[in-house]
């Protein structure tokens, strides 16, 4: 008797290979094998199928995958259902199978690896080909960030992208106006054959990598990874590594901001090294930014040095701001002078000490306003900060700094 494998099993075997996963390769080619089942399975087991076992979390379902087969005599002259066709799918003549139990009932098989067995286990309960693309465009960020897109389902209940805080309408609006407009980056999203998420990531290119001597390197790298499924983190690190990118995150949380794994090999290090790093993105700042700042995995801090504003992964002089809170928009570290853009410390005052003298004068009746102000967009400033009726630069970057301290509604 051939070996004889029911539709489900062999529809979530085929995905399983076809997202990576090396025992579902090497098992269906044993069960494609024209021979008898006793050449390749242990024991008298046969009528193989899946099971799913189901476990309700929040907002999706958790799903463990079992495997389930006929271990009778069929035709023992004392089996009650001896000659019925159906009795190989009966409940009562069929055992249950943990998936590490399955493998090993296949005689040819090898010892896999624990990481290979994890991959197969989270594989198989997704019955889906995983399709993964690096996306730029504004509604590509709300799409991948809106739980109203996500996959129902996960192989645990801890799932990073069900639990994401910025999954709600308004927080991912706000996560991509942040990303497109005010930082260029792009996000990489893994997707079901049926056009859920079930993954994204920030990817982050020009990076500037700082070495300890004042000289840089330019660099990329994949932020933190979310995802439904556990093997769909590692398509993904793959998809990254296959793309080019040359950093990833060695831990896949929001605490370690500098440590990271080479992908691709740079400067002196070989590919699965293991670095420290210090790394900066000059943001463009698009005029459509509107408000708002998302809570970032990495690149916490924003500083403004020479007229430049950068994201950044570690602590220096003149952060500005740190991006790491759920509520939508950034908590002020310094203040920024709307007529110099010098970085100054006193929250008492918009200007730095140094402007306070051509924007005020000290009356005796307190503190005037030299000349008239001027309206715009709907709020009066000093003059002092316009030129021929339009901002000065200073002042329309202290506009779009301001920004980030404010959230949707």
């Amino acid at each position: 008797m051939k070996a004889n494998v029911s539709q489900e099993m062999k529809s979530r075997l085929l995905n399983a290979a076809a997202n990576g996963s090396v025992i579902a390769k090497d098992v269906l080619a044993e069960l494609k094998k024209e021979c008898d089942i006793s050449d390749i399975i242990r024991g008298s087991y046969n009528f193989f199928s899946t099971k799913r076992k189901r476990t309700s979390c929040s907002s999706f379902q958790k799903i463990r995958i079992v495997f389930t087969a006929c271990n009778k005599d069929l035709a023992h002259e004392n089996f009650p259902d001896k000659g019925n066709p159906n009795a190989p799918w009966f409940p009562e003549n069929r055992a249950d199978l943990e998936p590490s139990t399955f493998i090993g009932l296949f005689k040819n098989l090898p010892q896999y690896d624990p990481d290979d067995i994890k991959y197969f286990c989270s594989a198989i309960s997704l019955d889906s080909k995983v399709s993964i693309k690096i996306c730029s465009s504004m509604n590509d960020f709300i799409e991948a960030y809106s739980e109203e897109n996500y996959i129902l389902s996960a192989d645990t209940d801890e799932s990073t992208l069900h639990h994401s805080c910025m999954r709600y309408a308004d927080k991912a609006r706000n996560a991509a106006d942040f990303y497109h407009n005010f930082a260029g980056a792009k996000i990489m999203v893994a997707k079901d054959n049926h056009g859920y998420i079930v993954g994204r990531a920030i990817i982050w290119d020009n990076l500037k990598w700082e070495d300890d001597h004042g000289g840089h390197t330019q660099v990329s790298l994949i932020d933190r990874i979310y995802s439904s499924h556990s093997f769909v983190l590692e398509l993904m690190k793959c998809a990254a590594q296959t793309s080019g990118i040359i950093f990833r995150k060695r831990y896949n949380d929001y605490s370690h901001l500098k440590e990271c794994v080479v992908m691709t090999p740079v400067k002196d290090y070989d590919t699965e090294t293991c670095v420290t790093v210090s790394l900066s993105l000059e943001v463009p700042v698009c005029q459509w930014h509107k408000k708002g700042v998302p809570y970032m995995d990495t690149f916490r801090y924003i500083s403004l040095k020479e007229d430049k504003l950068e994201l950044r992964n570690n602590y220096v002089p003149d952060i500005i701001a740190d991006c790491q809170s759920t509520n939508g928009y950034a908590q002020r570290n310094a203040m920024v002078c709307p007529l110099c853009n010098r970085v100054h410390s006193d929250s008492n005052s918009v200007f730095c000490s140094q402007c306070q003298s051509s924007v005020f004068t000290e009356s005796a009746f307190g503190r005037l306003l030299n000349g008239p102000a001027i309206k715009y967009n709907g709020t009066y400033y000093p003059r002092t900060l316009f030129k021929k009726g339009k901002p000065i630069s200073q002042f329309k970057r202290y506009l779009q700094i301001e920004k980030l301290y404010s959230s949707y509604e």
